[in-house]
């Protein structure tokens, strides 16, 4: 076997002397624009994805079919009918419902969570506007989809969700079919905002066209079996869709290019890898991590014998390529050794949320992590160009996309060759108690607020708010 030093040198040699990864996001996005599901781009995506694991020589490649909910869009319309008439341009969020509404603007800023309760009396029946940043002293993220449901349960009749970057146009992201929800730029949103300041009351009208679908989508996996004979797997994926006005460079082309780099890497010392990995690129995971739920609901044995999954989410961003453990202490000396091993000053923290393809497995027990660099994100303050229709091939950094890669790919060495893992599941009250501990416990159960609202006016509701309706359980994975 070769030395452990001088298998990670060359590993990481491949990796810093490669260009494949900057190839398959150029391909990915410019081949198969947005990847949306039920697009038919889809799945020409996922044979493109799979032909690559095959010729790296990954084992038991194969595409893996689940059927969600999608969406169509059509045009969308907002105007100012008082105190003036004035066009704004916008665009529908995904899955949003269709529908007419004529109301009076509130502006919540950025929406912090106890404001939808205390001005309820005035939300309700009125248009919605919030801006997608976080709200100033909170400590979690705060997702765009809980500012809609919270909207909602408010009584809000529309939505409009504001960009906080100036000259990035106006953002996208899922919501649910309930109430038409749009998205404008920071420009138009600081208009409205100003207008209502200046005038005291405005009134829009907000259309949406479009139609809420169900489709067949997809998932990639391609296997490299270990050596020694264990049922023990390292998963390493990232989901592969952007959105559907957007090409989704960075978000998560970049993801699905490094998850096929690391299988075309490692694939190479198959034989220094004790325990088995598997790499899978997800499908559907802006609209509800519908790929990576389909992927841990339709393998229950499986999932029973993974030790850890690394989610790339908008791999490879500016800043250091560091490890955010999911509230697992006990993984810090491991890792602590990897990044030892890396020599570079590399980030290690504990956090976790639920807007990402990691969330099934954290809710199976299963540890896991992300990557990227905390500081770098409190600086950014939000997603960039992520979400917009400017997130292109122009903004991916190959020498950022090689560092993550690389950091990974020592970690994967070192995971897949330990044979004594540090961890097991936990358990559902060890679930229960991380969930509260990042102050989510709320979050998870809107669900469960929102399907009583919604039962409670089910003969009110439009046809694809009724067949959401009729989806929903109000579980901790439906935070979307």
């Amino acid at each position: 076997m070769a030395s452990k030093d001088g298998l990670v040198k060359r590993v990481l040699g491949d990796i810093y002397g490669s260009v494949e990864p900057l190839e398959v996001v150029t391909e990915l996005c410019d081949e198969y624009d947005a990847r949306w599901p039920g697009s038919g781009m889809d799945l020409a995506s996922c044979e493109y994805m799979a032909e690559k694991m095959k010729g790296h020589g990954l084992q038991n490649v194969h595409l893996e079919k689940f059927t969600i909910p999608s969406w169509i869009r059509d045009s969308s319309k907002l105007e100012v009918t008082e105190p003036k008439q004035k066009k704004i341009d916008c665009i529908a969020l995904p899955m949003s419902s269709e529908g007419i509404v004529e109301g009076e603007l509130i502006y919540l800023g950025a929406g912090p969570v106890h404001i939808y309760e205390e001005l309820a009396d005035e939300i309700k029946g009125k248009i919605v506007m919030v801006n997608s940043g976080n709200p100033r002293g909170m400590k979690r993220f705060l997702h765009r989809s809980e500012k809609y449901q919270r909207s909602v349960l408010a009584g809000a009749a529309g939505w409009i969700f504001m960009n906080h970057y100036p000259a990035y146009g106006p953002p996208t992201g899922g919501i649910s079919p309930i109430i038409p929800g749009i998205g404008v730029s920071y420009e138009d949103g600081m208009y409205l905002a100003r207008m209502l300041e200046r005038k005291g009351r405005v009134k829009l009208r907000l259309e949406t066209k479009c139609t809420n679908v169900i489709v067949d989508t997809w998932n990639v996996v391609g296997d490299i079996p270990g050596t020694s004979g264990s049922d023990d797997w390292v998963i390493y994926g990232a989901h592969y869709e952007g959105h559907d006005i957007a090409v989704g460079a960075l978000d998560d082309a970049t993801g699905a290019a490094i998850v096929m780099e690391l299988g075309r890497a490692l694939v190479k010392e198959k034989e220094h890898l004790r325990h088995n990995m598997r790499f899978i690129c997800f499908g559907a995971e802006e609209i509800g991590l519908f790929g990576s739920r389909a992927y841990c609901d339709d393998n229950p044995d499986f999932m029973k014998n993974v030790r850890f999954m690394l989610n790339f989410d908008a791999a490879g961003r500016a800043g250091r390529q560091g490890f955010c453990l999911h509230g697992w202490p006990g993984l810090e000396p491991l890792f602590g050794e990897v990044i030892k091993e890396i020599g570079t000053d590399l980030p290690m923290w504990q956090s976790v949320g639920p807007y990402s393809d990691h969330w099934p497995f954290v809710l199976k027990g299963v540890p896991t992590a992300t990557m990227g660099d905390p500081d770098e994100a409190a600086k950014r303050a939000g997603r960039g160009f992520g979400h917009t229709k400017y997130d292109t091939v122009d903004k991916v950094d190959l020498r950022a996309m090689r560092e993550c890669a690389g950091n990974a790919a020592v970690l994967a060495l070192k995971i897949a060759n330990t044979d004594e893992w540090p961890v097991k599941h936990r358990n559902q009250v060890e679930i229960d108690t991380l969930v509260a501990s990042q102050g989510l416990e709320e979050t998870v159960r809107l669900g469960v607020k929102l399907k009583k609202y919604l039962e409670e006016r089910r003969n009110s509701l439009r046809p694809e708010t009724v067949a959401y309706l009729g989806r929903i359980s109000g579980s901790w994975d439906e935070v979307l």
